[in-house]
C-alpha cells in the first residue's frame, strides 16, 4: 500500500509539472530518430544531435520493448523506423487498457533433488514460478515435460502458483526475492509426462534449472490503476507519459497482457508451440508471442490468442481447444501471389459457432423495442422462426439477400475475416476492405476504402460501439458522415469510402496512406481485436445490417440511363412530380433473387454494376452513374431472346422478364453468382451454419424455399436508415 501512495504522489507530481523517467536521455523518439554511426551524428527527438556520440537511446527503447512483449521491431535495432512507430503505438494502446500482466518470477526455478529418466514427480521451486492450472510444459536441460499436475509439497505452498489474479499486497509483484527451492523451501510437487515434443527422458541433477517452455504461462493478469495507464492520444512517438509508463512497467515486470501464439495441430487441437526456423542471423526460437504477420510464414500452425484482459464481453461457451479453456482461435496464414497474411475460416474451425454465425438474433435490432434480451441486458434480435411468424415480408426478404451474400463474402460469419491479399484486411456481410494497393512495397500509395466508410457511419450512429472497436484504440476515420454521407460517397460506383487516421504528437491527425502502415491491420494483434470486435461487440454487429441495407438501396436508386436526356423508360411514382419518373436499377431487377446477384457483383466489381456512362455525357449525367455494362448487356440479350416480354416500360414486365433477366446475369457470373442462385441448396455441412434454412418459407414461384424469382417479390426493409447521399 506504501509503494501505491508512492506511485499516486509521482503521477500528481507529473500532471502537476512534468512526467520524468530518466530513459533514452528524456528525448521524444520518433520516426527518423537513431543512434550515432559511423559518419552519421546522433538523432533523437527529430534533429541531430552531434554531441551525443556513445548514446544507445534508440537501441535501449527496443530492447525496452522486447522486455516487455512488443515485438514488432527487432530487439537490437539503433533506427526508429516504421516498425518501431507501431510497436511504440502498441505500447500506448496496451498501457492504457485498465487491464495488464505481470511476469511471474525473474529467473529460473530449480530443481529440489535431482531425478531419475524414468521419474513421473519432480519437486521444484519456487512455487510462484509456475502456474496454478496444469496442463503447462516445462524444459530441464534438453528434455520438455508436460506436467499435469501440481501439488504443494509438506514444506511449502505454492503461494503464487495457485493466483490467478492479483499476488502479493499490491499487484503481483511482491515474493520477488530470491528463494531456494534446492533446500526445500517453497516447492511443488509436479506430475509429469516425460519426454514431450520429441526429447528424450533423461536424469537430471538438483538445482537444474526448470524453465517454462511458453511465454504466456510466465504471466499472470493484474489490474492497471487509473495511475498507472497511459492516458494520451497514441501517436507512437516515445513522449513523456509513453516514457513515464513505459519505465513503471520495467521497474513492475509488466508485460503486453494478450499473447499471440502459433500452434502446431494434432487431431485438430493444438499439440505444440511452432518453432520459427532460424533466419537472417537470428537463431530458431518458439511462436509463442507472434505479432508481424510475416513472423510465421509456414501455413500449417493455427493461431490462438491467451487474452489476460477483460477488453471483449465473452458469452460463456465451450473452449474451443478442452486441452487449453485459456486459448481464443484466429485462424492461419495465407499466402496470396505477392500477398499475405491471416485467415479465420470456419471449415477450419477458426470462428466461433454459433456466436460469430450471421443469425438475425445477431445482425438484426430487434423487431419490437420491448423484446426481452438474452442475457447480459443486451437485447437481441429475432430467430428465423419469429421473423417467419412474424409476418415482417420486407426483413425477411432483406434479410435473406444478405444472408444469401454473406455466405459468399464473409462465409456467413462475422468473424470469418480475411487479410491476406491488397485489400489488407476485410470484414462484415459484405467485406468491407481496410484499403486497396496494387503494389506490395512498403512506401506504395493505398486507395481509401469501404470498411472506413462503415467505421465513419459508425461514429456517427453509435459512438460507444465506435469507441469500443476503434476510437480506445487510436483509430479514427478521415471523414465525417454528416447527415447522409454524401462526403463519403462516390455516386458513379454507389459505395462510400474514406481512410483511417491516427494522432499526431503535436495535435490533429494523420490519414494513413502507404503500405506499410496500413499492413498493421494484418498483424496479427489488430486482427484479433477485429475478430473479438465481431464476435461479441453487439453495436458494431448491428451496425453492419444498417450498412448491407445502405448499399442495397443506393444501388437499387441508381437511374439505368442517368437522369438527363430522354431515358429509355419512366415508371409510375406517387412521390414524383409528374407522378412519374425515369426508371432505376430497382425498377428493372425486381425479384429477391435478382437483387441478391445484383448486389453480390456490386460488392465483387461495382463498376459491372453501375458506372458513370460514357465519356460524351454531360458531366452531371456521369456524376449520379448509371446503369454498368453488365446489367445493360444482361437486358440486351434477354431482350434480344424475348422481346413480347419486354414490351412496354418495367412496371408492365411480368415473371418472364425477371427470369430472363437474371437468367443472363447468371450465365456471366461464375461460382459465386451461382452459390447465390442457388442459395441455401450450396450451403457447406462443413462451415457448421445453425440458420434453420427448414424455416424459409416457400417462393411462390415454386423455387422452393431459395431467393424468390417472381417479379416484384422483393421489398427493402429501409427501417431506420440514414438518408440517401443524393
Amino acid at each position: 500500500m506504501l509503494e501505491d501512495l508512492d506511485q499516486v504522489l509521482a503521477w500528481l507530481v507529473a500532471h502537476l509539472v512534468r512526467p520524468t523517467s530518466g530513459l533514452y536521455g528524456e528525448h521524444d523518439l520518433r520516426p527518423g530518430d537513431r543512434d550515432p554511426a559511423p559518419g552519421l551524428p546522433a538523432r533523437y527527438g527529430g534533429r541531430d544531435r552531434p554531441e551525443l556520440t556513445d548514446a544507445t537511446h534508440v537501441r535501449d527503447l527496443h530492447r525496452d520493448l522486447h522486455e516487455l512483449g512488443f515485438l514488432l521491431a527487432p530487439g537490437d535495432a539503433t533506427v526508429f523506423t516504421t516498425a518501431t512507430e507501431l510497436a511504440v503505438m502498441e505500447f500506448q494502446r496496451y498501457a492504457s487498457l485498465p487491464d495488464a500482466a505481470v511476469e511471474r518470477e525473474p529467473g529460473s526455478a530449480a530443481l529440489a533433488e535431482a531425478v531419475t529418466a524414468d521419474a513421473v514427480v519432480l519437486r521444484a521451486g519456487p512455487a510462484t514460478a509456475f502456474p496454478a492450472d496444469p496442463p503447462f510444459r516445462i524444459r530441464i536441460d534438453d528434455e520438455v515435460l508436460e506436467v499435469t499436475a501440481l501439488a504443494p509439497t509438506p514444506q511449502g505452498g505454492p503461494r503464487g502458483a495457485t493466483d490467478n489474479g492479483p499476488q502479493g499486497e499490491a499487484d503481483g509483484e511482491a515474493n520477488n526475492g530470491p528463494q531456494d527451492g534446492a533446500d526445500g523451501r517453497d516447492v511443488v510437487e509436479l506430475r509429469v509426462a516425460r519426454g514431450a515434443e520429441g526429447t528424450a527422458a533423461a536424469g537430471h541433477a538438483t538445482g537444474a534449472a526448470v524453465e517454462l517452455v511458453r511465454w504466456s504461462d510466465r504471466l499472470v493478469p493484474v489490474p492497471a490503476r487509473f495511475y498507472e495507464r497511459y492516458a494520451e492520444p497514441i501517436t507512437g512517438v516515445v513522449n513523456p507519459w509513453t516514457r513515464f509508463v513505459l519505465s513503471r512497467w520495467k521497474r513492475r515486470r509488466r508485460r503486453c497482457p494478450v499473447v499471440v501464439e502459433a500452434w502446431e495441430m494434432r487431431q485438430g487441437q493444438p499439440d505444440r508451440i511452432h518453432t520459427i526456423p532460424a533466419a537472417d542471423g537470428r537463431p530458431a526460437r518458439r511462436a509463442d508471442n507472434v505479432w508481424g504477420y510475416r513472423e510465421v510464414t509456414s501455413t500449417a500452425p493455427r493461431f490462438y490468442v491467451r487474452d489476460l484482459t477483460r477488453t471483449w464481453p465473452r458469452p460463456a461457451r465451450p473452449p474451443v481447444a478442452p486441452a487449453h479453456p485459456e486459448l481464443d482461435v484466429v485462424g492461419d496464414y495465407r499466402v496470396l501471389g505477392d500477398w499475405s497474411g491471416p485467415r479465420s475460416w470456419p471449415e477450419l474451425g477458426h470462428t466461433w459457432r454459433p456466436e460469430g454465425e450471421m443469425l438475425p438474433e445477431h445482425l438484426l435490432p430487434p423487431l419490437a423495442p420491448s423484446a426481452p434480451g438474452a442475457g447480459g441486458g443486451v437485447r437481441r434480435g429475432p430467430t428465423l422462426r419469429e421473423l417467419v411468424d412474424s409476418g415482417e415480408r420486407a426483413v425477411l426478404g432483406t434479410y435473406k439477400v444478405v444472408r444469401a451474400v454473406s455466405e459468399v463474402e464473409a462465409v456467413g460469419y462475422f468473424d470469418g475475416l480475411n487479410a491476406y491479399d491488397r485489400a489488407f484486411l476485410s470484414l462484415g456481410p459484405c467485406h468491407w476492405t481496410a484499403g486497396l494497393a496494387s503494389d506490395p512495397a512498403p512506401g506504395s500509395a493505398v486507395e481509401g476504402s469501404e470498411l472506413w466508410g462503415f467505421v465513419s457511419w459508425l461514429k456517427s450512429a453509435d459512438r460507444v460501439a465506435f469507441a469500443q472497436v476503434f476510437g480506445r484504440f487510436g483509430v479514427d476515420v478521415a471523414t465525417g458522415w454528416g447527415g447522409n454521407g454524401a462526403a463519403l460517397f462516390n455516386p458513379s460506383q454507389r459505395k462510400y469510402t474514406s481512410r483511417p487516421t491516427v494522432p499526431r504528437e503535436a495535435g490533429g491527425r494523420r490519414a494513413l496512406a502507404r503500405v506499410e502502415e496500413f499492413d498493421m491491420f494484418r498483424d496479427w494483434h489488430w486482427f484479433y481485436r477485429l475478430q473479438m470486435a465481431a464476435r461479441t461487440a453487439d453495436g458494431f454487429r448491428r451496425g453492419m445490417w444498417h450498412m448491407a441495407r445502405v448499399r442495397i438501396r443506393d444501388v437499387g436508386d441508381t437511374p439505368w440511363d442517368g437522369p438527363a436526356g430522354a431515358p429509355t423508360w419512366t415508371v409510375p411514382d406517387p412521390a414524383a412530380p409528374e407522378g412519374a419518373r425515369p426508371a432505376r436499377i430497382k425498377d428493372v431487377i425486381t425479384s429477391e433473387r435478382g437483387v441478391a446477384i445484383v448486389y453480390r457483383w456490386h460488392i465483387r466489381a461495382p463498376a459491372n454494376m453501375v458506372s458513370a456512362g460514357p465519356a460524351t455525357e454531360p458531366p452531371e449525367v456521369r456524376r449520379v452513374g448509371r446503369a454498368g455494362p453488365v446489367l445493360r448487356a444482361a437486358y440486351e440479350a434477354a431482350a434480344a431472346q424475348d422481346p413480347d416480354a419486354f414490351a412496354g416500360t418495367p412496371d408492365t414486365w411480368g415473371d418472364a422478364a425477371e427470369r430472363a433477366l437474371v437468367g443472363q446475369l447468371r450465365k456471366q457470373g461464375g461460382a459465386s453468382v451461382d452459390y447465390v442462385h442457388e442459395w441455401p441448396r450450396l450451403a457447406s455441412a462443413n462451415r457448421g451454419f445453425t440458420l434453420p434454412y427448414e424455416l424459409l418459407p416457400e417462393a411462390a414461384d415454386g423455387g422452393g424455399r431459395r431467393l424468390a424469382l417472381d417479379r416484384g417479390s422483393f421489398e427493402l426493409d429501409t427501417r431506420d436508415l440514414p438518408p440517401p447521399p443524393l
